[in-house]
């Protein structure tokens, strides 16, 4: 199946009825397979108000979420992304009651969530009464003290320069994250940075090269800002990698996001790191459908400088991608395709031990499936070639049972019945690692479909005719 991610403004749009050929596409074409992701709950949660009118809208929302993505979710289940079903509306539900944990996380703060349960609240206090008063690191004071990092810090740390004790950084934390994702704390805090690197925001905003922009500046000063992006222990490294070079763009200056409460939407520094989020959920995506101009550029530069094989589209641009290379369902065309592909001078050429490797890369999903053709031709005339169809995957790729019980059905309906008449995908039967999937056996060649680490291909074994007389 092919994997799209729609950015939630153009899920919006087009439940609002615009993009409607799109939208068409995406509620009646079986070959896509669109996830939602906990950023689309969060995108919806932060304008939520507890009127009839705003419920009965988000409601609605949700239930167009529930249909286009048939509830397939991206989240992070604690020790990582996975996709899996997750119904829109109970994961709102639980974003809402978990909303206002949080918004106090200085100590006095997280021990109110403790309130009512007097067990636990006489276990914890005194741990947080231990914590309140161990002394920070002496290389926090340097920095307050430090003419090139004492204003950053003043904007990071509120209050914490008075107070350089644990207690003083839970509450100063607190008052920062408020700042940043309620107010416009993020745009002073990006101003900072900017004047502290020497960065012209005119000159970065739209450079052809911004990654190259920000480290030639922070060369220029001896210091490197990716020796101190900050690990997180519940997400993986390369959810991270994408988000962190998303929120990097945008806090040096290129295609900067607009910071403003004062009317219309809320635009705070919570909106860019959900922005950043959804990018990094999107590269698990054949592709990815976004209508913000200014997210759509620093994605497309995020992706190109991390090397993430997924394709970056406006809606416009998805929809004239898809009339011409992916709305083929006719496994008759497909092979057609391939026939004309492996005809073609358009391949890259590598030399292997014992042959030769072409491989095939283009934009049509032949069997809904596959975007990728080898075929290897062996040094010795004797040998037989071998012809594999396979993916060009998305780099942070997952595959489910449905797509590969798809892709079974597809091909029993084009070749007939496999060698064991094992027909359809068995419950509990796959296995990405190792799979001897399905055989098919022709006149002068049979067809594998397997799973070998991860790669699910269709395996073309071609028998060449051997010479009268010799039945060896």
């Amino acid at each position: 199946m092919i994997k799209v991610y729609f950015d939630w403004n153009v899920l919006s749009q087009m439940k609002n009825g615009k993009h409607s050929d799109l939208n068409e596409i995406i509620l009646n074409h079986n070959n896509l397979l669109i996830p939602f992701s906990t950023s689309h709950i969060s995108d919806i949660s932060s304008s939520f108000k507890d009127t009839l009118e705003q419920k009965e809208y988000i409601k609605s929302d949700l239930e167009y979420i529930s249909t286009v993505t048939k509830e397939y979710c991206l989240f992070n289940n604690g020790k990582g992304i996975i996709l899996d079903f997750y119904n829109p509306k109970e994961l709102f539900e639980e974003t809402i009651a978990d909303k206002d944990k949080f918004n106090d996380i200085s100590i006095n703060g997280l021990m109110k969530n403790f309130e009512g349960d007097d067990e636990l609240t006489k276990a914890v206090k005194p741990i947080f009464d231990l914590i309140r008063s161990i002394p920070l690191d002496d290389s926090f004071k340097k920095a307050f003290e430090t003419p090139e990092s004492s204003e950053i810090m003043e904007k990071m740390f509120p209050g914490l320069k008075e107070n350089p004790t644990m207690e003083g950084f839970f509450e100063s934390f607190s008052k920062m994250n408020y700042n940043l994702n309620e107010l416009e704390g993020y745009k002073d805090l990006r101003q900072t940075v900017q004047k502290g690197t020497g960065i012209n925001r005119d000159k970065i905003f739209d450079t052809q090269n911004p990654f190259e922009f920000i480290q030639k500046t922070y060369n220029k000063l001896g210091f490197n800002p990716d020796n101190y992006n900050p690990e997180s222990k519940n997400s993986p490294k390369w959810f991270d990698d994408i988000s962190n070079a998303y929120l990097k763009l945008d806090m040096h200056g290129y295609q900067e996001d607009k910071v403003n409460i004062k009317k219309g939407r809320k635009e705070t520094f919570k909106n860019t790191t959900d922005d950043s989020s959804h990018a990094a959920f999107a590269s698990t995506c054949n592709f990815y459908v976004i209508n913000d101009n200014k997210s759509y550029k620093k994605t497309k530069e995020v992706f190109k400088e991390l090397n993430i094989n997924t394709l970056v589209f406006k809606p416009n641009e998805f929809l004239d991608y898809y009339n011409k290379f992916l709305s083929l369902e006719n496994s008759e065309i497909d092979l057609n395709i391939m026939h004309h592909l492996i005809q073609s001078d358009d391949f890259h050429e590598s030399k292997a031990e014992d042959g030769t490797y072409k491989t095939y890369l283009f934009p049509y999903f032949i069997f809904g499936f596959f975007n990728k053709i080898m075929c290897f031709i062996p040094d010795n005339s004797e040998e037989d070639d071998l012809l594999i169809l396979s993916q060009n995957k998305p780099t942070n790729w997952f595959i489910l049972d449905k797509e590969v019980n798809k892709l079974i059905n597809r091909l029993l309906e084009y070749f007939g019945n496999d060698l064991e008449n094992k027909k359809g995908l068995k419950k509990g039967e796959f296995n990405k690692e190792k799979w001897d999937g399905r055989k098919w056996h022709f006149e002068q060649f049979t067809l594998r479909l397997q799973a070998i680490n991860g790669y699910v291909q269709l395996y073309w074994d071609y028998e060449k005719e051997k010479p009268a007389g010799n039945n060896v």
